[in-house]
């Protein structure tokens, strides 16, 4: 699926203007459309900033969301070529890439470039009565996730550390965040496991439910922007506005979160206001490229091939990435970086 063109609101404008008396004066030509996959989560909220504040269109390009609720559907779009750019975590890439698919990675929007295992936005949630009081306390218990996606890599890598097994857990499938919920209310599961905004609303709306684990430090839970490699080769230019507006749009949910919060809910119906302006305190919105981030990659292909692809061969990471385009906006544009910590040098 190419890129494809539609006139917008921005060159309708452009058009009215030139009819008003500019000499010389021509229609601007119609923005490129660029359709992407993100997820109903937290993770992608400066995508819904972006296309909701026409900061992508203010740097000449209009982004289309498909919104879509794990990372095999974002995969899955992808692949049909039903959107150009998709975004997704960072197991769920690495596993993509496995399997041979042709994305690379264009653009960080949820991570923190100042760590290299950074995942507050996961926890474990348990009910009230599961008599569950610490990790070991899951064996023989029935636990509810999105299995194949981060939660699961997530849990599997909580377990390990403790010496656990997966198979000493009963897993339910749990695909859809919304109703994790239920389900532990219910008493269908024991404990739950996600990212947010759901475990605050977990928290939020089953009566006595508490967090048995939040992060820890497992892995880096990143989320990043991923494009075709014929779409890096046809239109470097639209996806370098793209990462520009970006980069734009993570700077303002930064400082701006509980408006993001309220813009997220326009797109993703059904989310608590309170319980978004609690969860989004849980999560860093850091779009550079640094070395914590290269070294959170590597540990994360390293917990792909332990615990999910057995046998398969190492990709090499560097090569996952088109830095073309970070780097350039970084550079044309440092005032949308300027609020973030500095990171140190190599070798300090």
């Amino acid at each position: 699926m190419g890129i494809s063109f539609r006139t917008s609101g921005l060159c309708a404008a452009a058009a009215l203007a030139g009819a008003a008396g500019f000499p010389g004066f021509t229609a601007a030509q119609p923005l490129p459309v660029l359709d992407v996959v993100v997820g109903n989560n937290f993770g992608h909220l400066p995508m819904f900033i972006g296309a909701e504040k026409g900061i992508f269109k203010a740097h000449g390009v209009d982004v289309r969301l498909k919104v879509v609720n794990t990372g095999t559907d974002m995969v899955n779009a992808m692949q049909k070529r039903e959107v150009q750019v998709g975004d997704m975590s960072v197991t769920t890439f690495l596993k993509a890439r496995h399997a041979g698919d042709p994305f690379r990675v264009i653009g960080i929007i949820m991570s923190d470039a100042t760590r290299s295992n950074a995942d507050e936005p996961l926890a474990i949630v348990a009910r009230k009565g599961s008599g569950v009081s610490k990790v070991e306390d899951l064996k023989g218990k029935r636990v509810g996730l999105a299995k194949a996606q981060t939660s699961d890599e997530y849990f599997k890598m909580v377990l390990a550390r403790r010496g656990m097994k997966y198979e000493d857990v009963a897993i339910e499938n749990i695909m859809a965040p919304p109703a994790l919920a239920p389900a532990l209310n219910a008493g269908k599961v024991d404990a739950v496991v996600s990212w947010e905004p759901y475990n605050t609303a977990v928290l939020e709306q089953v009566p006595g439910s508490y967090v048995l684990v939040r992060g820890g430090g497992h892995l880096s839970y990143i989320m990043v922007a991923t494009a075709h490699e014929p779409t890096i080769a046809s239109s470097p230019q639209v996806l370098r506005s793209f990462v520009a507006g970006l980069a734009e749009a993570s700077q303002y949910t930064r400082k701006n979160r509980n408006e993001a919060v309220e813009i997220f809910a326009k797109w993703v119906p059904g989310i608590d206001l309170a319980v978004g302006k609690k969860a989004i305190q849980h999560i860093s919105y850091d779009p550079r490229i640094s070395p914590p981030v290269m070294q959170a990659f590597e540990a994360a292909e390293d917990d792909v091939l332990k615990n999910t692809l057995k046998g398969a061969a190492r990709l090499n990471v560097p090569d996952q990435f088109a830095l073309k385009f970070l780097g350039e906006v970084e550079k044309s544009h440092p005032q949308y970086f300027n609020d973030l910590p500095p990171l140190l040098r190599a070798g300090r």
